[in-house]
């Protein structure tokens, strides 16, 4: 497999300087810049003609590319892969390959990346979840298998469409609702700005849901959706929806399911929207690449040359990634570089790094050193689901003055067998908010809030609490985790506290580090000894689940149980756990 590369810039005055530039910025053969300098304008111009360029990199795989290469957005970043063999590659930008995962059954080519780095494909119609040190996270069994990848919520809650159900599964995989779908979906779901699933359907109506599962909107096309990307959130007077419809038009829906535009297509169907906040982006079969407006007006347009490509949005640079083909352009439309590979697989998928990854039909994952550092990738990131802490707070002191027996533990637990059944039956759907703030009024003794000390001491009962812990680790989101960890830090029980360290560790990932803070803030306390260990297995488990190494903070908290004042149980039990995870802590 050979590539070519050339820049290619348009002339403004200071022609000859720019070109220096853009050399001095491009890979030479080898694995460094290859290409020469030209002029051209978007979409036609004269350019040099481009050399031949060697990949930075390859990886011998055992097969050819059956999904992928997709590149996940963290620094460094992962290249996934899968074979026809049947094996899951992971490559670093480094080019160390870190995982080769083989997936049970027959290949099928379906692979996405969910927003915590972790690698989703099929086996059958089990959906496996799979991290790069090739633990599988967890797997989820559907009756049908799901046709597309699915999208995501802020919390990181998947929308799986599969048959005719679109299905919701917090980060850990337990489902919390389905919603049968009248019609078999026609394109892959999408989340919108303010984190609404949005599904189009083959009978051409496009449904828009709540995050638990309500119908929100819905509107009538008159082609099937085969495309849906995110815009504005609701509540503005922007679209909050594009659709790319199988007749090539583009439709504009707002918050209510109402069409605000409708363009006629120029006779190539879309493949694929992007919107960055301010422009809409669209690429058709035909690899021409529009910017447009929130309004639909053309802004700019571009031909790529990159026939049934995807379009890859970061910092300063718009890159069309297609089959043996891919160009970078500026968010003005003016093309900077373009490369060609020979007998190419399939698309190629761009890293931050500049890296391009491109499967070749000789069974090689090669990598280019493509452009400049691109910086890292935009995407559309739904709004964040209400927190609980207000919620809790408010339902707590509404209850202490409308309901006497709010304080009863007789009561709690009922209303916490109620909420347990309905997870158990994946059902929570449109309770889950108030579930959640019950569980998290509850876990902090909201309920007890004008209670004397002496009088909640001796009303003590831990049950609840604990229980409410559970169910808040069971529910799944990472928002949850602020309530669990002010529990691990303040409870006088130390069974409430072991709950909600095991629920931090159900909730399995840890954005941000909060888990792994309030992990070694417990430590440094130090715990009782029961509670040591149990940290030890939540930092274990979250280690091995999670897409990402564990945070300073998670292994602070081994190396601060694996030493004195701890007793040789527990700082023997930190030592392994330290062990254990070194693999991903090298990564």
């Amino acid at each position: 497999m050979r590539a070519s590369s050339g820049p290619r810039a348009r002339r403004r005055g200071a022609g000859p300087l720019l070109a220096l530039v853009l050399l001095a910025l491009a890979p030479a053969a080898g694995g460094q810049a290859a290409g020469a300098p030209g002029t051209g304008t978007p979409g036609g111009g004269a350019a040099a003609g481009p050399r031949a360029l060697e990949p930075a990199f390859r990886l011998a795989a055992g097969g050819r590319a059956l999904a992928g290469p997709l590149v996940e957005s963290s620094a460094p970043a992962t290249a996934w892969m899968l074979s026809e063999d049947g094996s899951l590659y992971a490559l670093t930008e480094a080019g160390s390959l870190v995982a080769r995962i083989p997936v049970p059954g027959e290949a099928a080519p379906f692979l996405a990346l969910d927003p915590f780095g972790r690698a989703l494909c099929l086996a059958g119609a089990e959906l496996r979840v799979l991290t790069r040190s090739g633990t599988l996270a967890y797997a989820a069994a559907f009756p049908t298998a799901p046709a597309y990848p699915p999208a995501f919520g802020s919390d990181g809650r998947a929308f799986v469409a599969a048959g005719r159900e679109l299905y919701c599964l917090n980060p850990a995989g337990r489902r919390l609702w389905s919603y049968a779908l009248p019609a078999a979906p026609s394109c892959p779901p999408a989340v919108d700005a303010s984190g609404r699933p949005a599904l189009g359907l083959a009978d051409g109506s496009i449904l828009i849901l709540t995050p638990y599962g309500e119908l929100a909107a819905s509107h009538a096309a008159a082609s099937p959706a085969a495309r849906l990307a995110p815009m504005a959130e609701a509540g503005s007077e922007l679209p909050v929806l594009a659709a790319a419809l199988a007749d090539g038009s583009l439709l504009l829906l707002g918050d209510d399911g109402a069409p605000l535009q409708r363009l006629g297509g120029r006779g190539s169907a879309l493949l694929d929207l992007a919107w960055d906040g301010a422009l809409l982006y669209t690429l058709d079969a035909a690899g021409r690449l529009e910017a447009r407006s929130a309004s639909g007006a053309p802004v700019w347009a571009a031909e790529t040359g990159c026939s049934r490509g995807r379009i890859a949005l970061f910092k300063e640079r718009i890159v069309v990634e297609g089959r043996g083909r891919a160009v970078s352009l500026s968010l003005e439309g003016q093309l900077f570089r373009e490369i060609s590979i020979s007998h190419a697989a399939g698309p190629s998928a761009a890293a931050p790094s500049g890296l391009l990854f491109a499967p070749g039909e000789d069974w090689v994952l090669a990598a280019y050193r493509f452009e400049a550092p691109l910086g890292p990738r935009r995407r559309s990131e739904g709004a964040p689901y209400p927190a609980i802490e207000e919620a809790a707070r408010k339902l707590a002191a509404e209850a202490r003055l409308y309901d006497p027996f709010a304080r009863d533990a007789d009561r709690q637990n009922a209303r916490l067998d109620d909420i347990e059944k309905k997870l158990r039956s994946g059902s929570i759907g449109v309770d889950e908010p108030e579930a959640a703030a019950y569980c998290a009024a509850l876990a902090a003794r909201y309920f007890d809030a004008e209670l004397a000390e002496a009088e909640r001491r001796s009303r003590d009962n831990p049950l609840p609490r604990a229980r409410a812990c559970a169910i808040l680790g069971a529910l799944g989101s990472p928002g949850y985790r602020g309530a669990l960890a002010a529990v691990l830090s303040g409870d006088p029980d130390p069974a409430v506290r072991d709950a909600a360290c095991d629920a931090l560790a159900d909730i399995g990932v840890d954005p941000g580090g909060l888990s792994g803070a309030a992990f070694l803030k417990a430590a440094r306390a130090p715990a009782w000894e029961r509670t040591a260990l149990s940290l030890i297995a939540a930092i274990e488990r979250m280690a091995l689940r999670s897409g990402s190494a564990p945070g300073r903070d998670a292994v602070g908290t081994l190396l601060a149980l694996a030493s004195k004042p701890y007793g040789p149980a527990v700082r023997s039990r930190a030592s392994v756990a330290l062990g254990r995870i070194a693999g991903a802590i090298a990564e």
